[in-house]
């Protein structure tokens, strides 16, 4: 729910001319009694939306509320925690410490990613394309239209009969095979596509169709009745696009992205591996070891359990 003093400014602001800076990061933003929302904490908030979504994050006024008045709340009930002295429990100052480790870790694997050399990612995806091209290659696809003769309600003999009846009349060619397929086909999809499927990769489809699919055939072909576990398929080839290599420029993003997000692992994963591997880490390991609960201790205390919600005989 947003604070009411939020929801009174909303028509102030927007009269308000557009801010040209952020305000000082103490400036006031909601105070109760001992309990204040500044600019600041706006900003340090503001780091939990995605920084490229950040500035449009700050067009509404709306969003930029609600979040002001999250903070609002969260301060306002740990106030009242402290109050309460729940912050004196010391498991619980180890979780607030916890938070905080967690949150510098995060800052530090991302100050690595800030101070990393700069590299040539355009230079380096160039050389991934020309070393594999047909990696990054258009896969082959096939333009097919569609007819299924299922299961339900019929007995295997039953739907290859109807099959095969379908399959002669569209060979036939006296009538459209999409007209055939709106008449006669159990296809789920086929109020949506009309039996019509469009370019697809062999290898989406079912096998024993994919398998017919992956062969040649003349333009324009129909399959005899194919069976799998939904019934028996009826398929038209209408055309045939062959795969191809893609131009350097088409897959220059997607490699460079994959390559940033690559080093940036390495990164992180040397840092976590030096951490590991340091010469004066001490395990404790009987420490460790006694922080384990038995298995048997746990079925034992289960079965007791079991035993006390009983009622006495």
């Amino acid at each position: 729910m947003r604070h009411p003093l939020l929801i009174a400014a909303t028509a102030a602001m927007l009269v308000l001319p557009a801010i040209a800076a952020d305000p000082p990061l103490d400036a006031p933003l909601v105070v109760d009694g001992p309990v204040k929302v500044d600019a600041g904490d706006f900003q340090a908030a503001l780091r939990r939306v995605p920084e490229a979504r950040r500035t449009e994050f700050r067009t509404s006024y709306d969003r930029v509320a609600a979040l002001v008045d999250n903070v609002f709340l969260a301060r306002s009930l740990a106030e009242k925690a402290r109050a309460a002295g729940l912050d004196k429990d010391p498991i619980t100052q180890r979780q607030i410490a916890e938070a905080r480790d967690n949150l510098l870790a995060d800052l530090y694997l991302k100050h690595l990613d800030d101070i990393a050399p700069k590299v040539d990612l355009e230079q380096r995806a160039r050389e991934l394309y020309t070393a594999d091209p047909a990696q990054y290659a258009k896969p082959e696809q096939v333009y097919v239209q569609h007819i299924l003769v299922g299961l339900k309600g019929r007995t295997r003999e039953m739907a290859k009969q109807r099959a095969q009846q379908v399959y002669e009349e569209a060979k036939a060619g006296k009538t459209d095979f999409l007209s055939l397929a709106t008449r006669w086909s159990d296809d789920p999809d086929k109020r949506r596509n009309g039996g019509d499927l469009g370019w697809n990769s062999p290898g989406k489809f079912v096998e024993p169709m994919a398998k017919w699919l992956k062969e040649p055939h003349a333009k324009g072909e129909i399959s005899p009745p194919i069976e799998s576990d939904f019934g028996f398929h009826i398929v038209r080839y209408v055309d045939h696009k062959k795969g191809e290599p893609m131009p350097f420029d088409e897959v220059k993003e997607s490699l460079i992205q994959s390559e940033r997000a690559r080093l940036a692992n390495k990164r992180r994963e040397d840092a976590v591996r030096e951490v590991r591997s340091s010469s004066t880490v001490t395990l404790h390991k009987d420490n460790v070891e006694a922080l384990v609960i038995p298995a048997e201790d746990t079925l034992s205390s289960q079965s007791r359990s079991g035993d006390d919600a009983k009622p006495p005989k």
